[in-house]
This record gives structure tokens, sequence and C-alpha cells, in this order.
């Protein structure tokens, strides 16, 4: 018969339940739905990916008056689907400004929103584009400068393993070279997509000289219902050569909920 840290004891004994080798001890719960974060190498490991086939996204000006670079977005048809907050979608748009929405055209987000807030969930600035999005470098950003690029690129097999799933595909989008606004030092941001386990990997290949100090980093359900940040202005330090992970409450490292949570109080 099990045995089980005491359920009733569950907020006493949690942290003697999750110490050890139970990768849940390296996690933290995000949001109400339940996604956990996570930049232990040990479950978030920095594995940059080759983007030499990917497919350069032509992004158009969110307003009037406003350069494409600067504050713009641009659509793409996912290879397949992609689950996040429980719902599947068929495309992403990604914005000039760091984060992408889970949006039908740019008609329904326009990328605009160049101004990141301290806490998530939150009202976008964008206040008519209300679309789920992951903020993988949420600042006011600009591809004006010499060398920025911006990619997408599908792979059947992810050269970056989740962990969680085993040959799993992943959709991959790379600002490149883009800058925080008026500054020169370069960003280099990967924002990996799971297509079985749900997972998300934010990898940062170079960041601007605050290394995060004013972007912010984290998850954000339709119409702001939902969500949470990793990092927003500086709250958690970020690195170079280094990643975030954001895990689906159904494919967590360890296992599922359950089992993960009462790891090392199980005896057969």
């Amino acid at each position: 018969m099990k045995r089980r840290c005491f359920a009733l004891a569950l907020a006493a004994l949690a942290p003697a339940c999750l110490a050890g080798t139970n990768p849940r001890a390296a996690l933290t719960q995000l949001d109400g739905y339940g996604h956990f974060g996570s930049a232990d190498p040990a479950l978030c490991a920095y594995q940059p990916i080759a983007m030499d086939g990917g497919t350069p996204l032509s992004l158009s000006a969110a307003s009037p008056g406003t350069g494409a670079l600067d504050d713009g977005a641009a659509q793409f048809t996912l290879a397949e689907p992609l689950r996040f907050y429980g719902s599947d979608y068929a495309s992403l748009v990604v914005s000039s400004n760091g984060y992408v929405a889970f949006a039908a055209d740019t008609a329904e987000e326009n990328g605009g929103d160049f101004s990141n807030d301290a806490y998530l969930p939150a009202v976008p600035d964008n206040a008519a584009f209300g679309t789920a999005r992951i903020f993988a470098y949420h600042d006011e950003l600009s591809g004006e400068g010499a060398g920025a690029t911006l990619r997408q690129q599908h792979f059947a097999d992810c050269p970056r393993p989740s962990g969680l799933v085993a040959d799993e595909a992943c959709t991959v989008v790379h600002w490149h070279g883009w800058t925080r606004l008026g500054e020169s030092q370069p960003i280099d941001v990967q924002l990996v997509l799971y297509h079985a386990s749900y997972a998300i990997a934010v990898q940062y290949g170079a960041l601007d000289a605050g290394a995060g100090a004013s972007a912010c980093v984290g998850l954000q359900a339709h119409n702001a219902e939902d969500g949470g940040a990793w990092s927003c202005n500086g709250a958690r330090p970020l690195g170079t050569a280094s990643a975030v992970c954001f895990f689906d409450p159904a494919h967590l490292p360890g296992g599922g909920v359950e089992d993960a949570l009462f790891a090392d109080g199980f005896e057969e």
C-alpha cells in the first residue's frame, strides 16, 4: 500500500515533498490555469536552433504613420495546431515588439502594443486587441537597424527536445538583431512552441544593456482573463545564453500533477 504525505497538511508538507530530485521543486506556478515556469538549466536548457531554412516574416504597420519595423505585425498559418490555455489555434501573429498573439490575422491583432506592463494579466495598450499572447521579450523594439531579421520555422522533429514528449514537432519564432528603440545593442530571442506537450521555451542569445530590466516575459489568456509573468521590468534577472520555459499542466516535468507532487512520499 502506498504511503503519501498527508493531504490535509499539504501546505505545511509540500516543501518536504518537493525536495530532493523532484523536478517540481524547480517550478513556479504562474497562473490560475496551471502553467508552471522554470529557468533551471536542468529543466530548461539553452539550446539555440539554427534557422537557416526559416521563412522571413513581412510586417505590416500597426497604424498609419507608424513604421512596420517599429510597431508592426505579421501573420502566418501554423503547420499544425498549437494549444494554449486549453484552446487550439491555427495561426499566429508576430509583433515587432517581442510577443506573439493567437490571432487569425493582423485585423484581429495589429502588433502595436509597445509598452509592457509590470504585471500580468493586463489589458494591453492596444486594448481593442484582446488576443491570447506569449510575451517572449515585450518591449518597445525596433528592427530598423542593419541586419535585423524576423523569421519563423516549423520542425517536424524539434532540434531542441522538450524533454516531455519524444520526437515532437515545434514552431520557432526568431527576433534576431532587434534593439530597444533608441539603443544600439541588439537582442537575439527565440520562441520555441511545442505541438504535443504544449511547452514553451524562450531562449536568449543576446540581450540589451539592461538585460530585460524594461521587458516583460510571460503568458496571457484571451481578454486578459488569466496570465502570469516570469519577469517584468527586472523582477527576475535574465541572462545571455539562457532560457525560460513554461509548462502546460497536462505535461509537467516529472509526470502529472499528483504524481509529481507526492513523488518523494510514495512507498510500495
